[in-house]
């Protein structure tokens, strides 16, 4: 019954992405709920497995950018490069959370993975993704405690701000046409998963719970961001991107109903 209501937010927010349907994003839409599903069903240890691959595959990029900085002219890497961003950073928390390192050893790894995450998202055209990153593993950190690194971040996150000011780099737009429904749809969705996340993590913790709450506390800025502030950039603007960024934190939170982490 829980997995049946999840699947059913899980449509309406993948639904509320799109301001105007037609054949081609239903295809997208059912592809998001076919791979929350196959998330669903990976074990825990591969899942956990990727963390690795995926900060490394980060790095990668921004070694690939340094050496071939047209790589993103000459080849579609910015969706794979937002992933990475994305879930490079949350698999790291995750490894915070557990190990518990010296503060300043947890500054240094997170500092050093941000900025790489942050100019891969520049390399590519998307430093505007920056911002809600930032905010997201602020808002995290806060929760878990961790103030030191939270000043860092907010450095960071101000620091970046300004020289996309001083680049006359557009941080404000007109926003994205979305419907009233569509808007209240994604609002409340989203919110509901994020709290449901916030509670499992919480109450349960685990690897997953830390993931799915990062991922959907990221989701939230990011939206509020774009709709409250009209941010000129944001999975609004990206809709079939954010689809499948947000589908497999819906699978991972299918898969604590099968078997709780």
């Amino acid at each position: 019954m829980k997995k049946a209501i999840i699947y059913i937010l899980a449509s309406m927010l993948l639904y509320s992405f799109f301001y105007e349907l037609n054949a081609m994003k239903v295809v997208f839409i059912l592809l998001g709920l076919i791979a929350m599903f196959a998330v669903s069903l990976i074990p825990i240890k591969v899942v956990m497995g990727a963390k690795y691959p995926i900060i490394l595959l980060s790095f990668a990029g921004t070694a690939g950018f340094f050496f071939y900085p047209q790589l993103a002219a000459s080849y579609p890497v910015e969706p794979l490069i937002i992933f990475l961003a994305l879930y490079s950073i949350a698999f790291y928390l995750v490894t915070m959370e557990e190990k518990g390192q010296d503060v300043y050893k947890e500054m240094g790894g997170l500092s050093i993975l941000f900025l790489s995450a942050s100019f891969n998202l520049a390399m590519t055209g998307k430093p505007i993704l920056i911002i809600p990153m930032a905010l997201s593993i602020m808002f995290f950190l806060f929760v878990l405690g961790r103030h030191k690194i939270v000043l860092l971040m907010a450095a960071y996150a101000l620091g970046i701000t300004i020289v996309l000011v001083c680049k006359h780099i557009p941080i404000l737009s007109a926003g994205v046409p979305l419907r009233e429904i569509n808007r209240y749809i994604l609002f409340a969705t989203s919110f509901v998963f994020l709290a449901i996340s916030f509670f499992r993590f919480v109450k349960q913790g685990g690897q997953t719970k830390i993931l799915t709450f990062f991922g959907f506390l990221y989701v939230c800025i990011d939206l509020l961001l774009s709709t409250g502030l009209k941010m000129s950039g944001g999975l609004l603007y990206q809709p079939v991107i954010a689809l499948f960024m947000v589908s497999p934190l819906i699978g991972l939170m299918l898969k604590s109903e099968v078997k709780r982490i």
